[in-house]
């Protein structure tokens, strides 16, 4: 049977956040919905030992403060927009340059930093329970074009798998590429994820310049950027890998060989970027410190900067469609 308990997390601007709890018989997945968070997953290992395998805080304050995303979904656009703006419509739009002179994740008024409308829909059969966490992004505050109505469903089930599904409808012409930014890390935080085997589904990868903007190149994965056939994850991994295979089946795999704990992934999306962390330096409010290769993160979305390569990933949105995208993490014990 999968439960839910709702608890008070703080507050944003005079807007309370709540914390979402969903347990399974064996695991428990923890929410907020500011920034739509996954705020935790206690996972066992191989003896039963719980501990939690994701970065995530006790205090709204790290949520607000922190540079990191940890656990937040972003967007409108997830990953750098070159030069902070993009033409669409033959009209030039002008993005905060919140990465200077670039911009990154939707800026500082996007998902990250909205505090959701949250309706709890459970399942008669008790083997799931599905968040929904709806809100609007303006271009009055955003600048993107048109505004922007998300909703994003995180789903537990019975069988321990998360889904998080993001659905969008604009009021005109706009572009949208959300993603999840949770960093994992499968041995409990005792040390890097250096320990972890990783495997993408991927025969080419994005060729960036120097600041991490894509060039419009895919270029073969060789040699230590090869994660076709499993291998320990390096740090200093920030890369945009297109997948292959089959959508429907699981194309990106986590695991820890130590305490048996694996999460396989499932997405629609085309892309996986796979970042491990290498310019993570924050303190926590408890005076927890997280360093380079604390957590992986496994970023399902279109390439960043796809407004500017349209060849390699159309992110238009127009007035008369909606967005639709799913990701599926499968937890299991080796």
């Amino acid at each position: 049977m999968v439960k839910i308990e709702t608890l008070p997390f703080g507050e944003v601007n005079e807007e309370t956040v709540q914390r979402y709890k969903i347990s399974t018989d064996e695991m428990s997945f923890t929410f907020i919905n500011y920034g739509a968070a996954l705020q935790s997953i206690q996972m066992p290992d191989r003896d039963g030992e719980q501990e939690n395998v994701v970065i995530g805080f006790e205090t709204i304050d790290d949520y607000i403060l922190n540079p990191n995303y940890f656990g937040m979904c972003v967007g409108r656009v997830g990953g750098r927009i070159a030069e902070a703006k993009f033409e669409l419509n033959n009209e030039v739009f002008q993005l905060e340059a919140n990465m200077p002179p670039h911009h990154i994740h939707g800026g500082s008024n996007g998902l990250s930093y909205k505090v959701f409308e949250t309706e709890v829909i459970e399942n008669p059969n008790g083997q799931e329970i599905a968040v929904k966490m709806t809100a609007s992004l303006l271009a009055s505050e955003d600048h993107y074009p048109g505004n922007l109505k998300v909703q994003i469903t995180h789903t537990i089930r019975a069988d321990n798998s998360w889904t998080v599904h993001y659905f969008a409808a604009p009021d005109q012409d706009t572009i949208f590429n959300p993603t999840n930014h949770t960093y994992f890390n499968l041995n409990g935080g005792q040390n890097d994820v250096t320990d972890h085997l990783l495997t993408i589904l991927s025969d080419e990868r994005v060729e960036t310049d120097k600041e991490q903007i894509p060039t419009g190149e895919l270029i073969d994965v060789t040699g230590e950027m090869d994660y076709r056939q499993e291998k320990p994850v390096k740090i200093g991994l920030d890369d945009s890998y297109h997948l292959t295979g089959d959508p429907c089946g699981s194309r990106i795999e986590l695991k820890h060989t130590a305490s048996g704990r694996k999460v396989a992934i499932k997405t629609d999306a085309p892309y996986v970027i796979a970042y491990s962390a290498g310019g993570l330096d924050y303190t926590a409010q408890n005076g927890r410190h997280y360093s380079a290769g604390a957590g992986i993160a496994l970023e399902t979305q279109n390439i960043p900067d796809a407004v500017h390569h349209p060849e390699l990933g159309d992110i238009r949105l127009m007035k008369t469609e909606t967005f639709q995208s799913a990701t599926t993490y499968y937890f299991s014990v080796e």
